[in-house]
């Protein structure tokens, strides 16, 4: 039988549906039952064993005879393949992907024709943006200052700190104390800090924490209330507040800090002291640069969501929001404050996660869109150098065999930057 035989006797109805769902309907005439059922006999015939035959060799009408249900059942599955290939080389609706899944209903089947029904997700149709419709807002750019420079410096000396631990008297002024610190609100106790290091000292500690820990010892169990600083501002001051809290000292030590001299600036990889200022100098620099670029690039967000609105597939937002669930599920602090949420917050927060997840699909097929219009290259290079920099961020060692996901998220990140910059030069 000529394949085109049976395309001929096929005719194909598309209904688009909200979320990208596509409902297409195919009638098929009796030509394409003949081939479906003859498909499904040699299927059953090569699952069972007759005496006298090999499998796959018995004659169809034995089989038809011996299996009528098994053949029954197994034409429908045929059908259901031949008419929705068919159907397709006339409509032409691209799934989703690959892995797309497809429903189908058989409508009706007699000998001279049959009506089936299909349900699956397409690809989304994207909106072309128009980048010159951005408008850039200004933003102020962090000024870096001796100041900062300077707490840098100290920064680094920390890490070749010696440590002495304090067992013999109370804490004071200028001692370093290990804590974990929780919030008490009644029966509820929620996990703030968790073996993090304080310096006891006026520029360096809430005022109202220096007087709790002041005098105390190691293992010491404290509860206090915490206050808004001296040196707030009226509004910060309007907008806290005070919280029972509960600090266990766990650790008490002194500092004793390596020299600032040349010997410490090798150390830490420069040449000499001025080499090293210029060197934390420039790298604050590009971290100031750095904030400005990313909030330009989150006003370019913004701008995509607010002004290019289309039609998901459901599918994608649920598996995105299922793994930004499963991240932060991971996070032992954000499980301890789910466990504690009532059933409307945990509700809000559920509403909040599919938003996010929706944006952040809908941004991603923007983002592509921009990039594939305009021809902007994209090299593999960039997208390894993202995947190991995600992989160690978080906690990972050996990037020799990066799982897929991350390669997935580094391609995304690397496709968005790209497109966000690419605005931004044409705003």
């Amino acid at each position: 039988m000529n394949p085109t035989d049976t395309l001929n006797e096929v005719k194909a109805h598309v209904q688009e549906k909200e979320a990208c769902r596509v409902e297409l309907t195919v009638s098929v005439g009796p030509d394409m039952i003949l081939a479906a059922r003859k498909k499904a006999v040699k299927t059953i015939s090569k699952e069972v064993s007759l005496p006298g035959f090999r499998k796959g060799k018995a004659p169809e009408e034995i089989i038809l005879k011996k299996y009528p249900g098994d053949v029954e059942k197994q034409l429908h599955k045929e059908l259901a393949d031949l008419a929705f290939v068919a159907a397709q080389k006339i409509v032409r609706v691209p799934l989703l992907n690959n892995n797309a899944p497809i429903t189908f209903d058989l409508k009706k089947i007699t000998p001279d024709g049959a009506e089936l029904s299909y349900s699956f997700e397409t690809e989304p149709k994207i909106p072309t943006v128009d980048p010159t419709a951005f408008v850039k807002k200004p933003v102020d750019r962090p000024e870096v200052t001796d100041t900062q420079i300077e707490e840098a410096i100290r920064q680094m000396r920390f890490f070749y700190a010696q440590w002495t631990p304090v067992v013999d008297r109370p804490i004071q002024d200028g001692d370093y104390i290990m804590i974990d610190l929780d919030t008490l609100e009644g029966e509820s106790v929620q996990r703030v800090f968790h073996h993090i290091r304080f310096e006891v000292s006026k520029d360096r500690m809430a005022g109202w924490m220096k007087k709790l820990v002041e005098g105390a010892k190691v293992a010491d169990v404290l509860e206090g209330i915490s206050e808004a600083d001296d040196t707030a501002t009226d509004a910060e001051k309007a907008e806290f507040k005070p919280k029972k809290v509960r600090i266990t000292i766990l650790k008490v030590e002194m500092a004793t800090l390596p020299e600032l001299d040349d010997e410490f600036a090798k150390k830490v990889g420069a040449a000499n002291i001025a080499e090293m200022r210029q060197s934390i100098t420039h790298l604050l620099n590009k971290q100031a640069d750095d904030k400005v670029q990313s909030a330009l690039r989150e006003q370019v967000n913004q701008f995509l969501i607010d002004q290019y609105l289309f039609d998901l597939p459901q599918s994608l937002i649920d598996t995105e929001r299922k793994h930004r669930w499963n991240q932060m599920m991971h996070d032992p602090k954000f499980k301890n404050h789910w466990n504690q949420m009532s059933q409307n917050e945990r509700k809000n927060l559920e509403t909040t996660l599919s938003a996010e997840a929706a944006q952040a699909v809908r941004l991603f097929y923007l983002s592509r869109g921009i990039v594939q219009h305009e021809k902007i290259p994209v090299t593999h290079q960039e997208v390894q150098n993202e995947a190991i920099h995600i992989y160690q961020t978080h906690g990972g060692h050996s990037a020799d065999q990066l799982p897929k996901e991350i390669y997935a998220l580094a391609l995304s990140k690397v496709i968005l930057a790209k497109a966000q910059d690419y605005i931004l030069k044409k705003a």
